[in-house]
């Protein structure tokens, strides 16, 4: 005979349902908000489970040595930012060490209690559950309980180690997805090197675009992941050059037309490259679009004005103020006077009018004392 849960237990089961699903929906979306976002969601989740209005979730700092309050409820600020605890120090800090849970039913008598703000400030019940797969333990959930006993078995801390379960294999997916992102990019940014090498022009061309792309981004208040894509994008703009004939990159005089229509391929060359890439699918299609005007009068589609990816828009003016102030096998390097007023000229037609705004007024702030090239 099946025997109905009573209604408490019920909600509590809802609330964990409720509380995994957006954790999983968050692991999905690690790329819009990381670490931060999943421990935020955690926590919140845990609060709602357990009807708690103050809580943290500590993460360890392999640096430091420390665990860190990476989200928080109920909690002043400044005592979320300046909280450390070591291993084995507090029921946070035992919790950590051992990989157990650890409750403490009366905080003011307890010595492994360590409160935000003194030992007074705690008179409910707490839990610090360690957020542990079974390799690595990340950190811990701290829960203040609300006002009462708190019953041996009480389902709600059965039901948090499955939420903190959860949580620690979201983090292991995240820091995982973050090793294979960081490998990669390592791999390309050497592959980068190898194309500056092969149009060897200008030296350092892709992480100068790189880094001038990231201050454009900023200056623009883009969000952070779409600064990042941005300077991924710089990076590996001409990636599709090595598809092209380095006789052709190297020419001193004027290309053919069927050496300029070679050259014309290299964005679509680098979309090819990278498009299969999850991660690098918004950077592909900045790569495709970097030689598009803003008038319609680029490669390789056509687009015009906001049609095109803003990426694209800030790699073309980046890309163009380098070929300009940079030697070529045809031609001697303009001067930086003469670059600049180019760029206003074609602000526009060429390139977006917002992007040499901002261009010009890095260029004029901080970039004046840089070597051109």
């Amino acid at each position: 005979m099946n025997i109905p849960a009573p209604d408490g237990d019920r909600r509590a089961l809802d609330a964990l349902l409720e509380g995994l699903m957006n954790i999983h929906a968050t692991d999905l979306a690690a790329g819009t908000g990381g670490v931060a976002v999943l421990c935020q969601t955690a926590l919140d989740s845990a609060c709602e489970l357990t009807g708690s209005k103050r809580g943290s979730l500590m993460l360890f700092d392999d640096i430091s040595c420390e665990l860190k309050i990476t989200a928080s409820r109920g909690i002043a600020p400044s005592v979320a930012q300046t909280l450390r605890l070591k291993p084995g120090e507090g029921a946070a800090g035992l919790a950590f060490e051992t990989g157990e849970s650890i409750i403490i039913r009366e905080p003011k008598k307890h010595p492994a209690y360590i409160g935000y703000c003194g030992r007074s400030d705690q008179k409910e019940p707490i839990v610090s559950l360690p957020i542990r797969t079974r390799n690595k333990v990340f950190g811990v959930m701290n829960l203040h309980l609300p006002p009462g006993p708190l019953p041996d078995g009480d389902c709600r801390i059965r039901l948090l180690c499955v939420l903190a379960g959860k949580t620690a294999a979201s983090l292991e997916n995240m820091h995982l997805n973050d090793s294979l992102q960081n490998f990669y990019i390592e791999m390309v940014e050497t592959l980068a090197r190898v194309i500056d090498a092969k149009d060897s022009y200008t030296h350092d061309h892709a992480g100068r675009a790189r880094r001038k792309a990231r201050r454009i981004a900023q200056e623009l208040r883009l969000a952070p992941s779409a600064i990042r894509h941005v300077e991924y994008a710089a990076l590996l703009h001409d990636i599709g050059k090595i598809g092209v004939s380095e006789v052709v990159l190297r020419k001193p005089g004027k290309l053919t037309a069927a050496e300029f229509d070679e050259i014309r391929r290299h964005p679509v060359i680098g979309w090819q490259i990278l498009s299969p890439v999850t991660f690098l699918s918004q950077v592909s299609q900045m790569v495709l679009y970097h030689q598009e005007h803003f008038d319609g009068r680029g490669y390789p589609e056509g687009l015009a004005g906001k049609a095109i990816p803003l990426g694209a828009r800030i790699v073309s003016a980046i890309d163009a103020w380098d070929a300009m102030v940079s030697d070529r096998p045809y031609r001697r390097a303009m001067s930086r006077e003469d670059a600049v007023k180019e760029m206003r000229r074609c602000s526009g037609a060429q390139f977006d009018p917002d992007v040499v705004k901002t261009f010009l007024h890095l260029e004029n702030t901080e970039w004046r004392d840089q070597p051109p090239a």
